[in-house]
């Protein structure tokens, strides 16, 4: 069993025509998200940050509100697909969004082909019911089409020790369910596509629960410092540094001190807590 899964294109004949290849100038980071979705069959998701630097804190912080908060629903799409953040700059010239083009989150299949795009609105972001409700079947397709067929696909070569503890979880004996749910939680990152179909068509509620917690503790086993599941390619947390009479200073990209108070409010210094975001990496 592998370790936890974690979940522009350039080179094209024509912009967004055929298949999609990373060359010598995309970042390191997308070709690594690339080998990402291809190794596990996962599809990725860009998300294009928005070119005003206060629209595009506003984004950094709701995601990072439903990376680090208690948002299940979220935290399963973010396991079942490769997340990418992207400056408008980085995926023009990666051929991800011709110019004049709107689309601020866009579809990629493994072999890193685009295969949708859309708008969705901030608040899609609010909360991790809503981001479930917009993003589910953008991810996984109408009605999880692409989710049951990997699924399908999956059980057909799944291992008898799996296939049994899957049968035991929905046991009357709550100690077979507990040994079942043990035994289940190492299949989770090379299964997690079976497991969230399950998770969703059985009919058993005790199972859907038991699925769900085994899904949240893979999530939750990533690292947060890592491209993954806790932390979309293409994207940092920001540092801090004192800065002097009880406030901060941000550290930049390049490990250099920015010089800059961060100021109070949004974003910033809460008396003294810091509101933590995602940055969007620039090169």
């Amino acid at each position: 069993m592998a370790a936890v899964a974690a979940p522009c294109i350039f080179g094209l004949r024509e912009l967004f025509g055929q298949d999609t290849v990373a060359t010598s100038t995309s970042p390191g980071w997308f070709k690594d998200a690339l080998a990402r979705m291809k190794e596990r069959k996962l599809h990725g998701v860009v998300l294009i940050a928005p070119a005003g630097l206060a629209e595009e804190k506003a984004l950094g912080m709701a995601l990072w509100d439903l990376l680090d908060g208690d948002h299940a629903a979220a935290h399963e799409l973010f396991t079942g697909g490769v997340f990418i953040g992207m400056s408008p700059q980085i995926a023009a010239a990666c051929g991800l969004r011709k110019e004049g083009e709107k689309e601020n989150r866009i579809l990629l299949d493994p072999e890193g082909a685009r295969i949708a795009a859309e708008v969705f609105a901030p608040e899609a972001l609010k909360s991790g019911d809503a981001f479930a409700a917009s993003f589910e079947p953008f991810l996984l397709g109408k009605d999880a089409e692409r989710l049951k067929s990997r699924a399908e696909e999956l059980l057909k070569r799944a291992p008898d020790e799996l296939r049994s503890a899957l049968r035991e979880l929905g046991g009357e004996d709550i100690e077979i369910r507990e040994r079942a749910a043990v035994t289940l939680q190492p299949y989770a990152a090379d299964y997690h596509p079976l497991f969230a179909w399950l998770r969703r068509s059985a009919p058993d509620a005790e199972v859907r629960s038991a699925l769900r917690s085994i899904l949240e503790r893979l999530y939750q086993s990533a690292k947060k410092d890592d491209f993954g599941p806790r932390l979309p390619f293409g994207t940092r947390v920001p540092k801090f540094t004192s800065g002097g009479c009880g406030g901060m200073r941000e550290v930049a990209e390049n490990g250099e001190d920015t010089g800059s108070m961060v100021a109070c409010g949004r974003g910033s210094i809460e008396a003294p807590k810091v509101r933590m975001f995602l940055k969007f990496l620039t090169k």
